[in-house]
């Protein structure tokens, strides 16, 4: 996704909360204000001071006429005869300098609320929506795509549109800095004003060389943070092989690799944007010194004074500072931009059509019926091929077939996990396809043949089920699958931590833990992936009882 096409798009969450942003812009706008009054203010109080000064050298009583203009506007004329007045219009100037300072100060803090507000609800609702667009994902995509690269989109990619989104604040902040510092300087002398623009606009386009440069090493260095993530999460849930098979050293050096790599591409964004502050340093020494050669010619031409060389001096630090920053931060913002572009590409997939609540079903009977099924998973090699089988209310039909025969891709087509290429799957005689899929899948459990249970109490693991239900409930549910008797043994019983995917139980203790909890839902299809692969034989005898029941 292109930049300018990210930034865009960034900007829309931005106009959701415009009323904040208006508000600390006009904090800004007082502040710079501000600033640009205290420039106006100190260089008259310089000038005057410098005239006390030549009166106090030569003998003389102190008279003086001091006009306060500001932005051309004549504000007020001060006229002093004497010591006591001159030390009371310098009193003055001090006061209400001091003055200008705390009203700064107070839109310095209403500036730093309102924007941090802002862009944190930004962040939140950035979250929210990956999140949101993440569960709506197909099976398919979670096939094809790495955890850790899915994670890394939610962690490091959001962290890093945090600081896209910090400096997008400071640029338009900046932004008004410059309008106003900039326009003091034309009303203070026009044509040094025009000569130090053109002077800030090649140092702007220096940066912009500086950016492209960082932009197409940014893809790289994120790409490579997302791939330490997915290595992470798999090796990590896959500790047991690694240390079982004694790879502790092999692994060691695969993630190095990948250390490596990111060290990589992230010290080649460091040169450029170490670089890049020497070369400012540079440019803004150049600027300076052609600014006292064109002041020299101004004065030679009798076009300055010292009292607006002081205030273009005063004003001129001023517009420095935003001008260097919008350089540097639109530099960096291109790196930052990379992954909001990431987070864009995510939200922007296609997502599962659930359906609307006015296209709701019921299944009643629960036969369901293949019709010369064929599906494949990478659209070469046919995982199924013309399948037709029929299982009707009441009836309980094992797969029995090799391993990859296809027996789990029957089971996950059925509630529509994936598409079928050909032919048609139905429920009570009707095409899944034309079913609301969120009341397919509610009328439908399943127990998968890797159980995954998730961090939490057992009671909270069960009632994942069905939500609404209760204690009682959930017991029932609990016996049915022959498990109420090992939970109540357990030292908390119903209210234990499991810890991450169940790593608290063995695996028959999580199997009937998942065979509960499709037990709860009360479903009118009950679809079992070897569920009971981890029971001993007893248990479950037991368990195909309860089921039966």
């Amino acid at each position: 996704m292109a930049p300018a096409k990210v930034f865009f798009r960034l900007l829309k969450y931005f106009l959701k909360y415009k009323s904040r942003i208006i508000a600390g812009l006009i904090s800004v706008g007082v502040m710079s204000f501000s600033d640009t009054l205290s420039a106006f203010i100190i260089a008259r109080l310089v000038d005057f001071l410098q005239v006390i000064g030549d009166q106090v050298r030569a003998g003389k009583e102190i008279v003086a006429t001091v006009p306060l203009e500001v932005f051309g506007f004549s504000v007020k004329t001060f006229s002093v005869h004497g010591r006591g007045e001159g030390f009371a219009l310098i009193m003055t100037f001090a006061v209400a300098i001091i003055a200008i300072i705390v009203v700064k100060v107070c839109f310095v803090y209403l500036r730093e609320y309102v924007m941090s507000s802002a862009m944190q609800k930004i962040i939140a609702r950035f979250r929210t929506e990956l999140f949101d667009a993440i569960v709506m994902l197909p099976v398919r995509f979670f096939d094809t795509n790495k955890t850790g690269y899915v994670m890394s989109r939610v962690t490091n990619d959001v962290n890093a549109l945090e600081q896209s989104l910090s400096m997008s604040v400071e640029i338009a902040q900046n932004i008004v800095y410059t309008v106003v510092f900039a326009t003091a300087l034309f009303f203070t002398n026009w044509q040094l004003a025009i000569f130090t623009i053109i002077l800030f606009a090649a140092s702007g386009a220096i940066s912009r060389k500086f950016g492209d440069r960082i932009r197409s090493f940014s893809h790289s260095f994120t790409n490579s943070l997302a791939d330490i993530s997915a290595f992470l999460q798999e090796k990590i849930a896959a500790i047991r092989i690694v240390k079982s098979f004694t790879r502790e050293e092999h692994e060691k050096r695969l993630f190095q690799a990948r250390v490596d790599s990111n060290y990589h591409y992230s010290m080649k964004i460091t040169r450029v944007v170490a670089l890049l502050s020497p070369t400012n340093e540079f440019f803004n020494t150049l600027v300076t010194v052609l600014f006292v050669i064109f002041t020299a010619v101004l004065f030679f031409q009798s076009s300055m004074t010292m009292e607006m060389m002081f205030r273009f001096l005063i004003l001129m630090t001023f517009l420095a500072k935003p001008v260097k920053a919008l350089g540097e931060n639109a530099a960096r913002i291109q790196k930052t931009l990379v992954s909001a572009g990431y987070i864009f590409e995510i939200l922007d997939l296609e997502k599962e059509k659930l359906g609307t609540p006015s296209a709701r079903i019921t299944i009643e009977k629960g036969d369901v019926e293949f019709r010369s099924v064929s599906f494949s998973y990478n659209g070469l090699t046919e995982a199924l091929s013309g399948v037709s089988c029929s299982v009707k209310n009441g009836e309980k039909v094992a797969l029995v077939g090799p391993s990859g025969g296809g027996k789990s891709t029957l089971i996950n087509l059925i509630p529509r996990f994936y598409e079928v290429i050909s032919g048609s799957i139905l429920i009570d005689g009707r095409n899944t396809r034309d079913m609301n899929l969120t009341d397919l899948r509610a009328q439908i459990a399943i127990v998968p043949q890797d159980v995954t249970l998730f961090s939490g109490t057992v009671l909270e693991n069960i009632r994942y089920g069905r939500l609404e239900a209760t204690d009682s409930e959930v017991r029932d549910a609990a016996q049915a699958a022959n498990a109420h008797s090992f939970i109540e043994r357990l030292e908390r019983g119903y209210g234990t931590e499991i810890g991450e995917r169940g790593v608290q139980l063995s695996g028959g203790q999580r199997q009937r833990i998942a065979i509960a909890r499709a037990v709860l839902r009360n479903p009118k299809i009950l679809l079992l992936d070897e569920a009971t692969s981890a029971l001993d034989t007893e248990s479950e005898m037991a368990v195909q009882e309860a089921l039966g029941r």
